[in-house]
């Protein structure tokens, strides 16, 4: 049912998570059927392009440094349904146009508001019916979400999917399946040195990190210590001034630098632990490599539902501030966090059991068919 089929998948470039979800889907539907066409495009692209990066810019801007004021935001779309949301509207006219000229099959949104847009396409005098899906990118159940002209719902647990059902969505239009990612993160853990644990510090694509630079320079002063206990590796991503700062102007001396790589699956199954921001790609990525996390308290809005869901599993630690995470840090060193890693990497296997991402072409292929002519 899928061959021959367009398939458009809209997204967005506020952070890497939206697009790599795009990525993942589109891989799952080309392993079920090789033949099916996939258009992915940003909407924002796709409608008002000009808006593109000032939009990403100020949700950058607002998550680093007014936090506040975006979760006011975020919790009151949260909250609210969202047909009382109308920013979409400076969107859907000219996105209406691009799906009309595209005429796909179906429509797969990986962020909110495109989703809204696809809705409000449906609703429209010019709009008709395409089969649309949702796939959630965090461990939310954000009415930001949740349309009326919404066919499936890919969600990330199976919490997420009773609360859905809370909300009076069916049941049958709910699938639980993680957040998609690049199935390479499933490569088996490599084993080590037992009495040694290697920790990867991320920052995302743009190396942005919950740690200062000065504490890079603490850990690697700290290993001066442990480093036959412990091993550290940072991967700075796009940001080049800060490694050229730890590997050139005042290079580290016990920590390993990468700068932007394309082998992150690898570098998950060579780490036994994950520093990082708890986005939900990343989150994961780390579930489906078997890697514990370990997260600052997050400030932004998705980012604390993330959090809870680490907590509430048992697949990561949540540290409050610098001398916090030293301490996690020594703990590790000594081997009194040993039984708790080996806890949350059990967790994370049974977590695993509960999502079903193999099966995403097969729940895709079956609302073509239901709704097909």
């Amino acid at each position: 049912m899928l061959k021959d089929k367009t398939i458009l998948i809209l997204t967005a470039g506020f952070g890497a998570g939206h697009i790599s979800a795009a990525n993942a889907v589109k891989d799952a539907i080309l392993e079920k059927e090789p033949d099916t066409n996939i258009v992915i495009r940003n909407f924002i692209d796709a409608s008002v392009p000009k808006l593109n990066k000032p939009m990403v810019h100020m949700y950058e801007k607002n998550t680093k440094y007014t936090p506040g004021l975006y979760n006011c935001y975020y919790y009151l779309k949260k909250s609210f349904t969202s047909k009382y949301d109308i920013s979409h509207k400076m969107y859907t006219p000219k996105l209406s146009k691009f799906i009309e000229e595209l005429n796909p099959d179906m429509i797969i949104s990986t962020f909110p508001l495109a989703a809204a847009c696809v809705n409000s396409f449906r609703n429209s005098d010019d709009g008709y019916f395409i089969p649309a899906a949702t796939v959630v990118t965090d461990v939310v159940d954000s009415m930001e979400w949740i349309f009326e002209n919404t066919e499936l719902y890919f969600v990330p647990s199976a919490e997420i999917k009773n609360r859905f059902v809370q909300r009076g969505i069916s049941p049958e239009k709910v699938e639980v399946v993680g957040v998609p990612i690049n199935s390479k993160f499933t490569n088996e853990k490599i084993d080590y040195d037992k009495n040694k644990c290697r920790i990867i510090v991320m920052g995302g694509g743009r190396g942005l990190f919950d740690i200062s630079e000065d504490f890079m320079y603490e850990i690697d002063d700290f290993l001066d210590l442990y480093k036959s206990s412990v091993s550290v590796t940072i991967v700075t991503g796009k940001n080049k001034k800060l490694f050229n700062q730890l590997t050139e102007k005042k290079p580290l001396r016990n920590i390993e630098v990468l700068g932007f790589v394309d082998n992150m699956d690898e570098l998950l199954k060579h780490n036994d632990v994950m520093l990082s921001k708890p986005g939900g790609a990343t989150l994961f990525e780390a579930i489906h490599s078997g890697t514990p996390l370990i997260v600052k308290i997050p400030k932004v809005g998705q980012e604390i539902e993330n959090g809870k869901f680490i907590i509430d599993k048992g697949i990561g630690i949540i540290y409050s501030g610098e001398e916090d995470l030293m301490a996690i840090l020594k703990g590790i060193a000594s081997g009194e966090y040993s039984s708790i890693i080996e806890f949350m990497k059990k967790n994370i296997s049974d977590f695993r059991k509960t999502i079903y991402p193999e099966k995403i072409g097969d729940y895709i292929e079956n609302i073509l068919e239901k709704y097909s002519l």
